[in-house]
């Protein structure tokens, strides 16, 4: 009797076969599955995120845009302001020339005024009184100081108001300079003039004979004096309309014709 021995099934995998290997490979490939499943679940917040990015450069590029324009008009504005320092540092140097020239008109005008001035005497402290005769009262002022002169040596005589006072002094006007001259030098080297010795009784007021400064000059007389006498000067005099200042017997004589000219009082 013939005896078949069991065939192996063609579905039996014997020991050593490629089966074991194929089941790895497919579990590696479910797991990538797997983890790209992960992957493409996470691709919508993905695109969210990027949208979200592409907005939030759009609007750094319109601020970019904003800030190029905001610069460029701050730019123009700088440039419009610029040329605006330029106009006015124009002007500023047109101006300083033109204060300049206006300054040196003006000390050509006062030395003119102070010039027509040089025949006349300005003198303080003869009373007022009613119908008083004024080229008497100068006749009188010259027998008083020693040196005498005819009415006839004065051009014009008159009264004339004193600031910030209401007394007026007297101006006389005379026809040869050198008579106010020598005039006035007798008055000055005559200290004790008063009022009484012109007719005025027994008035003891000062009488005081003086060039006949502009109001500029006697401005500059007294900044002078203030000045002169801080620095210890000695002598201040007025001589031909203008002012001399000397600090000692030995030291020169300075003349102050002008503002600027205080700075030489050192």
């Amino acid at each position: 009797m013939v005896s078949f021995s069991p065939s192996r099934s063609s579905s039996e995998v014997t020991p050593g076969g490629d089966t074991g290997g194929e089941s790895a490979t497919l579990d590696a490939i479910l797991k990538e599955i797997r983890e790209m499943k992960k992957l493409v679940t996470t691709v919508p917040s993905l695109i969210e995120d990027i949208k979200s990015i592409k907005v939030e450069l759009n609007h750094l590029k319109e601020s970019c845009e904003y800030n190029n324009s905001s610069l460029k008009s701050f730019q123009d504005q700088v440039s419009s302001l610029e040329r605006g320092v330029s106009q006015i540092e124009k002007i500023q140097n047109s101006l300083a020339v033109a204060n300049k020239e206006i300054s040196n008109l003006k000390s050509v005008i006062e030395t003119k005024e102070q010039w027509s001035r040089l025949s006349n005497v300005e003198v303080k402290g003869i009373p007022l009184k009613p119908n008083e005769n004024l080229f008497e009262i100068a006749e009188s002022m010259g027998k008083a100081v020693g040196y005498e002169f005819h009415k006839s040596q004065i051009n014009y005589i008159s009264r004339v108001p004193m600031f910030n006072t209401k007394e007026k002094a007297i101006i006389i006007n005379f026809i040869n300079r050198y008579v106010k001259e020598e005039f006035v030098a007798a008055a000055r080297a005559c200290k004790t003039l008063e009022a009484k010795d012109v007719g005025f009784g027994g008035n003891r007021q000062r009488v005081f004979v003086n060039d006949h400064l502009t109001p500029e000059h006697k401005k500059l007389l007294t900044n002078t004096r203030t000045l002169a006498k801080d620095r210890g000067y000695s002598y201040i005099w007025v001589k031909y309309g203008k002012i001399h200042i000397r600090k000692n017997d030995t030291s020169p004589v300075l003349i102050i014709a002008k503002e600027a000219d205080l700075n030489k009082i050192a």
